[in-house]
């Protein structure tokens, strides 16, 4: 069994509905998740896909640009 680690990003993404900030890629990937289910987008996979490469370290920054992306094309940043 692995520990995983939650990588933070440099600049948290502002969610508009709650002021809520999301800073780490757990955070981000499970705000995608929990939208998928009520509307699943290619957008929305591809934000997951990327955050799921970030949980192993790679890519975080990028990771982060696919979610603030996914987030504002949803309304929510």
């Amino acid at each position: 069994m692995s520990v995983s680690t939650d990588y933070a990003f440099d600049i948290p993404v502002p969610l508009l509905e709650d002021q809520t900030l999301i800073r780490t890629v757990s955070e981000a990937a499970e705000i995608v998740r929990s939208n998928m289910r009520r509307r699943f987008t290619m957008q929305g996979l591809n934000a997951v896909l990327m955050l799921e490469r970030a949980f192993a370290g790679e890519e975080v920054e990028e990771a982060c640009l696919a979610f603030r992306a996914w987030a504002t094309q949803e309304g929510l940043a």
